[in-house]
């Protein structure tokens, strides 16, 4: 059967074959995850050491937490309109080389107020590299595989953090400057931007949804050596595509988040990050104090999370296998209705090794959970808004996580372990709920068919 379709820019990217340029492209994304990991955790080993060097209190450990976290949220919203304005590549490149240099003025700070301000931007540079590295990886890898590479990435990275963890261990303690060496670590980001220049190029989508027709052309030919890549047809406006546009202000997304087109996606995106968010950090934050308080000994508390632990990046591993499957809407139902049972029984086991057990698929399925997200979202919204809309649904369940991990001890005293844990449960059954109900399969499509999808059913309705 012959293939009459003409090739647009979106089919040569949606159906192109994996090459060796898209394997750059990966492990310099693999590598920006890592280094963003390492700069996230680093400071949990670091903050031990402050209070004993430094003298510092224990109220200004959660001031630097608190600061990074408002810099995280200023990183969603920046690096997704600066992504959208600038281009991918640039607002990456640019995400890392701010949080590498803050890494590095962290382990030189002189003093706390230093430290301070360069872990606020830190927080800037890491949630803005996050945010448009989601976008990229769905705008410029096949269609019928972005969401496993998307995870085969982040998993990677993530096994950085035991790494990080037992490097700390040996070093901190032996010395008493040990501690600025684990932050400089952050700053091996200049890696990732040594290689950028040449591995990296900018989204064919994006270029195209500037006008900039002949550099998309040669951008799509870097990772199409195969074909002889030719958008004449689609420049002269013979082929229609998305249409270009341009969304400067903050405003004016937020407004089309909730316009007819896409207000029903944007609320189960919302109900998605922000009770993914939120149970999974309410779950693991607290997990050691909760057992803690549950009758275990401090050290058997610490001993059994060590072990979940482990489940964090097989978690993102396997979840590469399902990610595709099911238009990413279906996993996503599965994974939150497995999470919801087992998380309830969670909360009534007191045998050790059974809550080892049981925390380590929770810690597996919501690991998957959290890529199955991360492609989810990087897929729901056109070109022109895509990296601004992205980090503000991102933004929203960072921002209800302040209020959540403040209302966890108060829960607990009210209502006990067991209801507390059943109410993260029941997130994750909602989770299922409204993306079965009301979610949408967008695996394997192309960006700019599920984007038209949206303009059709908001003209039917």
């Amino acid at each position: 059967m012959v293939d009459n379709k003409p090739m647009t820019s979106t089919r040569y990217m949606d159906e192109a074959p994996m090459n060796k340029s898209h394997y750059k492209f990966l492990v310099l994304l693999a590598l920006g995850y890592t280094f963003e990991q390492i700069d996230v955790f680093s400071f949990s080993f670091v903050a031990p050491a402050l209070t004993k060097y430094w003298g510092v209190s224990m109220e200004w450990i959660g001031l630097v937490n608190s600061c990074t976290f408002i810099g995280m949220l200023l990183g969603c919203w920046l690096g997704g309109w600066f992504a959208d304005r600038i281009g991918r590549k640039k607002t990456f490149l640019g995400s890392i080389l701010l949080f590498s240099i803050c890494a590095l003025v962290n382990g030189w700070a002189p003093n706390q107020e230093i430290f301070l301000a360069a872990r606020t931007l830190t927080g800037i540079g890491m949630m803005g590299m996050v945010v448009v590295a989601m976008v990229y990886i769905a705008e410029l890898l096949p269609a019928a595989s972005r969401g496993k590479w998307q995870a085969i990435s982040l998993a990677t990275a993530l096994l950085s953090i035991p790494a990080i963890g037992q490097l700390a261990s040996w070093v901190i303690p032996h010395n008493p400057e040990g501690w600025r060496w684990i932050l400089y670590l952050g700053g091996l980001g200049f890696i990732v931007l040594a290689f950028g220049k040449d591995w990296l190029k900018e989204s064919p989508r994006w270029l195209i949804s500037k006008g900039r027709y002949k550099e998309a052309e040669e951008v799509i030919q870097f990772y199409r050596p195969d074909v002889k890549v030719d958008l004449s047809a689609e420049a002269s406006g013979q082929i229609k595509l998305e249409k270009a546009k341009e969304t400067t202000k903050t405003w004016e997304v937020l407004k089309l988040l909730f316009s007819n087109e896409y207000r029903k996606k944007t609320w189960v995106l919302i109900n998605l990050v922000c009770c993914n968010t939120v149970g999974y950090f309410m779950f693991f934050a607290w997990m050691p104090t909760l057992l803690n308080e549950y009758g275990f000994s401090l050290e058997d508390s610490l001993w059994m999370v060590a072990l979940v632990s482990f489940g964090s990046p097989i978690g993102n591993y396997l979840a590469a296998f399902f990610t595709d499957k099911g238009g990413r809407k279906v996993p996503i139902v599965i994974y939150g209705i497995l999470i919801g049972v087992l998380t309830v029984i969670f909360g009534t086991v007191k045998i050790p090794m059974l809550i080892v057990g049981i925390g380590f698929v929770i810690r597996i399925l919501m690991d998957g959970v959290f890529v199955l997200m991360w492609s989810y979202l990087a897929e729901a919204y056109p070109t022109h808004f895509r990296s601004s809309g992205t980090g503000i649904i991102f933004s929203t369940g960072r921002i209800l996580n302040v209020g959540a991990m403040a209302m966890v001890p108060l829960i607990y005293k009210q209502f006990g372990y067991s209801i507390l844990f059943a109410i993260i449960g029941a997130m994750y059954l909602l989770v299922a709920f409204v993306t079965g109900m009301w979610g949408e399969r967008t695996a394997g499509r192309s960006l700019e068919e599920i984007a038209e999808t949206d303009t059709d059913n908001a003209v039917s309705a």
